[in-house]
Parts: structure tokens; sequence; C-alpha cells
């Protein structure tokens, strides 16, 4: 039987990053590749071996970055005094996806749940969910990652900005039609979906920082239903904590429907 070759693209769609990060796997001899007429091919041998190969590591990884790189810091600069990652273990968490790769990855983990959904390049995301839970929803999906900063080690962040959006404006999520809306992070080194509670966030700035800790990401890709509180001061009103939820895509579903109650019973309060 003729031995499968994949395009480039298809490789990053099987390990579930971009093309960038493919194309930097080869460059690192993670990933064996050969070129035909120019262009990059893969053996599906080799990638299933791949896959194989982050699915055994991933639920212990940010655990290792986070260490190693507590070492690191204490040998090097005095800026990783700050929890700072060397750039080495820094790289490693922050790959990126498309929002259309985003969208596929949350459409695909919800399965047959989902009865229609809008095309996966419109942002927001736009679907509707099978009965028993008959839900609208608008998702707002951003990748999150652990960018440079001065930020606690392996702690995650999203940037919010809206369609529409410009610097120096508010912006809000639109909740129009009845539509229930979902705020959801990607952490595609860890194959991890983050949910906050959309309905908590009103008026933000331009590019709107929201954290998730790296304890919840870790719980999440090993495979819990993690929660985390967080207080939350809105403008013009008290304190009120926040519940997020994170999971991988085996779990999202259930993730996406205690969002959806967790919501609902904040809203209901008096």
């Amino acid at each position: 039987m003729a031995e499968e070759i994949l395009t480039l693209g298809e490789t990053a769609k099987a390990l579930k990053v971009s093309q960038r990060i493919v194309q930097t796997m080869v460059s690192k001899k993670e990933l064996k590749a050969f070129k035909l007429g120019g262009q990059w091919r893969f053996r599906r041998k080799d990638v299933d071996a791949c896959v194989d190969h982050r699915r055994a590591r991933r639920p212990g990884r940010l655990k290792e970055i986070i260490a190693s790189s507590s070492a690191v810091r204490s040998k090097q600069s005095p800026r990783y005094a700050r929890n700072e990652l060397p750039p080495t273990a820094l790289s490693e968490l922050t790959e990126r996806v498309t929002q259309e790769r985003m969208h596929e990855l949350f459409v695909q983990s919800l399965g047959d749940r989902v009865q229609r959904h809008s095309l996966l390049s419109d942002k927001p995301l736009v679907l509707d969910l099978r009965p028993p839970a008959p839900h609208r929803l608008r998702v707002y999906m951003f990748n999150a990652t652990r960018p440079p900063g001065g930020r606690p080690l392996g702690e995650h962040k999203i940037q919010i900005i809206v369609p529409g959006q410009k610097r120096g404006e508010p912006g809000n999520f639109d909740n129009s039609d009845g539509r229930l809306v979902l705020l959801v992070g990607y952490s595609a080194e860890e194959q991890v979906f983050i949910l906050w509670d959309a309905g908590l966030y009103a008026n933000f700035a331009w590019s709107r920082n929201v954290q998730v800790k790296p304890a919840t990401i870790i719980e999440g890709s090993a495979g819990k239903l993690a929660r985390q509180e967080r207080t939350l001061r809105p403008l013009g009103g008290g304190s009120v904590t926040e519940t997020l939820i994170a999971a991988n895509h085996k779990r999202l579903p259930e993730a996406v429907e205690m969002r959806i109650s967790l919501t609902l019973n904040r809203l209901l309060r008096p």
C-alpha cells in the first residue's frame, strides 16, 4: 500500500498547531520532513508518532517548564527574578492558532451537540446547540498565551478586542438576538479551553487583559474540569466573584454547560 504523504497544512491540522510552528519543529529536528517541488511534505507515520509523543508529554509540560525556569532564573540575569521565563521556555508557551482554526476546534470538540453554526471565519462565532440544552450562543474566542512581561510563572492571558473596536475606545460584547455570550480562550500548547463569565466584562479597554492561573491550565490539560475563582470590580459596582472553567477537548461540552449554568444562576440572583 502506498505511503500516505501530508502537506504542511494537513500536518499543522493533525498536530493542532500553526504552520509556522510545524516549520519550527522541522528546523529543530522534532519532526521529520522532506521537500517535494520546493514544498514541505511529511510522512503520515512520522506525524502520527509526533502526535503520540506530544499527547504523552502534555499534562506535565507546563509544570516542567515552570520548574526548570525557576532553577535557571537563580543562575542567570536579575531580570528573571521578576517571575519571568527565559526566552527558551517562553517560546514553548506562546503557540498561537488562527481564528478559524480555534473555531474549528471548538465546534469539533462539541461534536453532535452543535445543531448549526456560522462560518468558522466569522468573529464572533454564532452557534446553536441541540436539545435538551437548546442554547443559542455567540462565542468570542482568543488565543491564551504566556507572553513576556513579568507575570507569574505559567500564567496565561487573552487580550480582548472585539470587531469594530478601535484603540482608545471601550468595547462591549454583542448580546443581541437573545444569544448568550461565551468568552473563551484557547491554549494551543496545552490544548485547553478556558471559559470566563462574559457578562462581567463591559465597557472594557482596547486589548483588555484577562488572566488564568497556571494551576488551572495544568488541571484542564490533565483531563479535569478545572475551576478557578477570582475577584473582579466591574465599573459602577462592588466586587464580584467570577468562576472560570478550564477543560480539554473531551470535557469541553461539560465545561460549556457548567459555564452557561453558572452565568444564568448569577443573572437570576437578586
